[in-house]
């Protein structure tokens, strides 16, 4: 029997550098059901109550097409940042592709020297419109790492979910992969653990 056991560089949370968080939403027709949309919408409610006046938030949605929803805003404009989250409908097609560069292009404008520079896409991975091939997607996210800004992954939903894709897609942007099915689950990704979840401390690790 053999056991092994990681663990990862402990720091506390005041030492943490500032953060630009792109949050990329998938508002398609398929994340209408109440796993789905709604639940992510009540999960960054909590991370909003997290953030601190040193991170920026940005939200993209995508649907039939993609649009920014919160341009960088401070971590301590929380009204704003959740009366954004609310106002989020899903509807239309899934442009997966053009809500990934789009989200990119917002974070490296907003990008912070030495800091924490991530897009955390939230989605039921059905991606249906543009670079819809693993390929692809792999090769535009290992192009963006190199900018030094990382993708994080959070899948819902059951059905067309693919769990495999969010999991790759999280690997190649040196990012982590988490699933919330349930609000207590949002809390422990978005609120207890949010900070172990979305601050890098080693590159290129990859347990299985």
């Amino acid at each position: 029997l053999l056991r092994i056991a990681l663990k990862a560089e402990e720091i506390d949370t005041k030492d943490l550098p500032p953060s630009n968080l792109v949050l990329l939403l998938d508002t398609s027709g398929s994340m209408t059901d109440d796993n789905k949309l709604p639940l992510i919408q009540d999960s960054l409610k909590i991370l909003a109550e997290r953030l601190r006046p040193v991170d920026r938030i940005s939200i993209v949605a995508y649907a039939g097409s993609s649009g920014l929803v919160l341009d960088s805003t401070p971590g301590d404009k929380r009204e704003t940042i959740i009366q954004a989250f609310s106002q989020l409908e899903a509807g239309g097609s899934t442009a997966g592709e053009e809500g990934l560069l789009l989200a990119y292009s917002v974070a490296k404008k907003n990008f912070i020297p030495g800091g924490n520079n991530r897009v955390i896409l939230c989605t039921d991975g059905d991606f249906n419109v543009g670079l819809s091939s693993v390929s692809e997607l792999e090769r535009l996210i290992e192009e963006k790492r190199k900018d030094n800004i990382y993708l994080t992954t959070v899948g819902v939903g059951m059905g067309n979910y693919k769990d495999d894709l969010m999991e790759t897609l999280a690997d190649k942007g040196n990012g982590n992969y988490a699933y919330v099915d349930n609000l207590l689950e949002g809390k422990k990704v978005f609120g207890k653990e949010i900070w172990g979840n979305l601050f890098t401390v080693a590159k290129d690790v990859k347990i299985q």
